[in-house]
Formats: structure tokens, C-alpha cells, sequence
């Protein structure tokens, strides 16, 4: 029997335009089309908003993200004090507005299940994280199983590393993307190489690894130009500074280009030969991967998280491994310089995209969550 779930609370952490804001917006733009009222609290004030002002009713609350930073006794105190705020704040929302279900899009967000508890409704987690802190993991693993009705993963990397007992609530629903015929450009070569590479400038996202990758390559007098696309996290400074000191430093400042966030980070693509995701810790599904496939760019990614399952073990791009600078660029080297493989990859990619990552797919399984 089908019940029909007409209100939804979506919940998310941050309000850009990276990849889990990316998968927002498709899922909402969809319950949307099939006619579900969507309310949705942001932390501030963003992009977002332009995006869903017509389509849902936007609130603005601090919810009481849990992030590194906070891994101390006074941040614990401030998390405990916003979380127990945010649960009074969602309980108002679902009680005045007769929401159904409460989406939480991501795992570190904890009040929006607490309050679908509370209010005896449905509780959803789409988890896009991977986190390293083994006793983070395990107490929030803990409280998510008991706070939720149905736990969305984003791949088996990530389904693997929560470990989940209850079977049950789980479904593995891989982000979906249109799939078109793209155009190929001829690209110039009379500066070398071009290699891009977005992403928050976050450490387990691997920049210095990647600068690392760029240093060697100048030391062989190899032609080519980086551009890293994406600014960074508010506490993370430092680390941004860090890899712009390192440019500086190592004769670098004419091969590396900071572009900062590009809401056209898709222009770099389509005039790269490459595009290079050099993540030192797993990530858990990097949907612009998902975009240089579609858009016919060949894929550099370490050997780790859902960059395999996107890339099929290496059948669909070139995996490096996240701790050998040499031996990543002599793979890259070998990579670049055979025109046959880049081809035999790219086309494999394609068609692994259209059979487990298409948007239509998405759709299908996104859905299939609401019949309940």
C-alpha cells in the first residue's frame, strides 16, 4: 500500500553550490514537479535561495552541524546548545505546517531526526560523508540508527565504511546526472597540458598532494597549467594560505591558477584535457567526476572512495595511488601519453555513467523511497 507523503522538511548544512547542495536541488526540483510541499531550513543565507524561492518555503537556522572543528569541550557545549535550540525551532515547523517527513541531507545534522521522533513522522538521512574520527563515527552511527526510518548512501565506499547493521532502513541510491552528447574541442596545446581540478579547498580533498604532483612535473620541464577550482570552509584559512604559500614557493605561480569558486567551474572543463581529483582521504561519491565524464574530459583520481565505483576500479580512468608523488606522475606520464587508452577509458566511463548514474535512474530510485 502506497501512503501518501505530501509535506517534506528538508534539512541540509550549507548553502552552496558543491556536490551535496548539487543533489539537493535535483531531488527537491523533482518532488517538486510531482507536486510535494517542500519546506527546507538552510544555515544562512546563499545561492540556494534564488534557486528554490519559488519552490519551497526557506527558513534560516543555525542546526548544530557537527564538524571538526568542534572536537574540543567548549565546542561539544556550543553543538549541545545549538542542537537542543534547532530541535524547538524544526518542532514548530512540523507542527504548524502538518510535515509528513524530515530529510536530513547529510549525517551531521542530528536535530531534524530527533524532532521526526518527537513528532511520530518519518525520518530520512541521505549520508554524503565518510568521516575519519573513529569515535565520531561510532556514536553518531549509533544515534542515526536509532532516529531514522531509511538511512540514502551515496556509494558502497560509503556503505561500507558507516557499516550499518540495520539492513532494513538502508538503500544505496548513486547521484544522477543528464547524460548528453557532448561536443569535443580541439584543445590548444601550445601551453602545455591543462588540468583542472574543483572542489572545496579542504584538507582530505588533497590539494597539496596535488601541488606536490605539480612541483614534480615543473622539475621535469613539462608544460602545463592547473587550474584549482573552489574556495574553502570558514576556520580553514590556514590551509587555503598554506597551498598558495607552496605555489609561491616552488616556482609554481605561473603553472597553478586559484580561480576561487566559479558558478561556470564547467567553462574550465571543457577547455581541459584532464580533469585531476586527488582526494587523500575517501571521498564518498565526487560528482565532478560524474561532470568531466559527461563532458567527454578523461579522469586522473586516487585509488580511493566512490572515485573508484565512478571510474570502475580504473576501467573508466586513470587511478593513482594517494601517498606516492613519483609514482602518481609516472602513471599520469604513461596516462597522457597514450591516446589510444585515454579513448578506451572514456568510452568505457560513458557507458558505465549511463547504466548506474544516469538522472533519470536517480529519479526512479529517489521515488521509490516516498511508497511507503
Amino acid at each position: 500500500m502506497i501512503i501518501k507523503k505530501n509535506k517534506i522538511l528538508f534539512l541540509h548544512g550549507s548553502n552552496d553550490l558543491y556536490g551535496a547542495s548539487k543533489v539537493l536541488t535535483e531531488i527537491i526540483n523533482f518532488l517538486f514537479e510531482k507536486g510535494y510541499e517542500i519546506h527546507l531550513i538552510l544555515p544562512y543565507k546563499g545561492p540556494l535561495d534564488t534557486i528554490f524561492e519559488n519552490k519551497t518555503i526557506i527558513y534560516y537556522k543555525n542546526l548544530g552541524v557537527f564538524r571538526k572543528k568542534y572536537f574540543h569541550p567548549i565546542g561539544i557545549l556550543n553543538r549541545f546548545y545549538k542542537i537542543i535550540s534547532s530541535i524547538f525551532f524544526i518542532n514548530n515547523i512540523i507542527r504548524l505546517n502538518n510535515i509528513d517527513i524530515v530529510y536530513t541531507n547529510t549525517s551531521v545534522i542530528i536535530a531534524g531526526g530527533i524532532s521526526a521522533k518527537i513528532n511520530s513522522i518519518n525520518s530520512f538521512f541521505h549520508i554524503h560523508e565518510i568521516p575519519i574520527n573513529r569515535f565520531y563515527l561510532f556514536i553518531i552511527r549509533r544515534i542515526i540508527k536509532v532516529i531514522s526510518d531509511k538511512i540514502i548512501l551515496v556509494s558502497k565506499a560509503v556503505e561500507i565504511h558507516w557499516s550499518f547493521r540495520s539492513k532494513s532502513k538502508l538503500a544505496l541510491i548513486y547521484n544522477g546526472f543528464d547524460i548528453k552528447d557532448q561536443k569535443v574541442e580541439n584543445k590548444n596545446l601550445k601551453n602545455g597540458i591543462v588540468f583542472s581540478s574543483i572542489g572545496r579547498l579542504i584538507p582530505y580533498k588533497g590539494h597539496m598532494y596535488l601541488l606536490k604532483i605539480a612541483k614534480k612535473l615543473k622539475e621535469k620541464n613539462f608544460k602545463f597549467i592547473f587550474y584549482i577550482i573552489g574556495d574553502t570552509f570558514p576556520g580553514y584559512e590556514n590551509y587555503e594560505l598554506s597551498l598558495k604559500k607552496f605555489v609561491n614557493n616552488n616556482g609554481l605561480l605561473d603553472n597553478v591558477i586559484f580561480t576561487g569558486f566559479r558558478d561556470d567551474a564547467s567553462s574550465f572543463l571543457k577547455k581541459s584535457n584532464f580533469f585531476i581529483h586527488t582526494a587523500i582521504q575517501p571521498d564518498p561519491l565526487p560528482t565532478v567526476i560524474l561532470e568531466s565524464i559527461n563532458l567527454d574530459i578523461p579522469v586522473i583520481a586516487t585509488n580511493l572512495g566512490g572515485a573508484v565505483e565512478i571510474l570502475d576500479n580504473g576501467k573508466g580512468g586513470l587511478l593513482i595511488p594517494k601517498n606516492s608523488v613519483d609514482y602518481s606522475v609516472k602513471l599520469i606520464f604513461d596516462f597522457i601519453n597514450n591516446k589510444e587508452e585515454i579513448m578506451k577509458r572514456k568510452l568505457y566511463a560513458k557507458q558505465h555513467f549511463k547504466k548506474y548514474f544516469s538522472k533519470k535512474k536517480f529519479k526512479e530510485n529517489i521515488f521509490s523511497l516516498f511508497e511507503l
